[in-house]
């Protein structure tokens, strides 16, 4: 079952780069980015529509729920929107393999972070030498690909 997972988390690291391209196109398009963000979210918005089918829609059941979640798991809509802004208006400028590789590392060191405090909910999970050397191996790897 680990291997689903592991092809899910590939799908999501494909997807990173083919949507900032495609969020940059339609910016280049459009030339005005809230437009083209609401376009984004639109669409987004109909494929979780499509997904109530095979996976139902419990709002009912969950908005009681709501008064137990922590404040800081309400940010994710703030932190898509702010990648989403960050996507479209300076992949096309950075290039995607600068723009992507720097969105990883920077997920990488955060990552890392956020295990080794716990935080967010996340299981402890010290940031040993071996994980703070992988996470200095990436920055070596974003100053490879964005410079030469």
């Amino acid at each position: 079952m680990h291997w689903l997972l592991a092809l899910f988390a590939v799908l999501a690291g494909i997807s990173n780069p083919l949507q900032s391209g495609s969020n940059s196109a339609l910016l280049k398009t459009t030339q005005a980015p809230i437009v083209a963000a609401f376009i984004v979210y639109t669409i987004g918005t109909l494929c979780l529509l499509a997904c109530i089918p095979f996976l139902g829609f419990q709002l009912k059941a969950t908005a009681a729920k709501l008064g137990d979640v922590p404040w800081w798991a309400y940010i994710g809509g703030i932190c898509n929107a702010l990648f989403l802004m960050c996507s479209l208006l300076i992949t096309k400028k950075l290039g995607s393999a600068t723009f992507t590789t720097i969105v990883v590392i920077s997920a990488v060191i955060t990552s890392v972070l956020l295990d080794h405090f716990g935080l967010l909910g996340f299981e402890v999970r010290p940031a040993t030498g071996l994980r703070i050397i992988g996470a200095g191996l990436s920055v070596i790897g974003v100053v490879l690909i964005a410079v030469f």
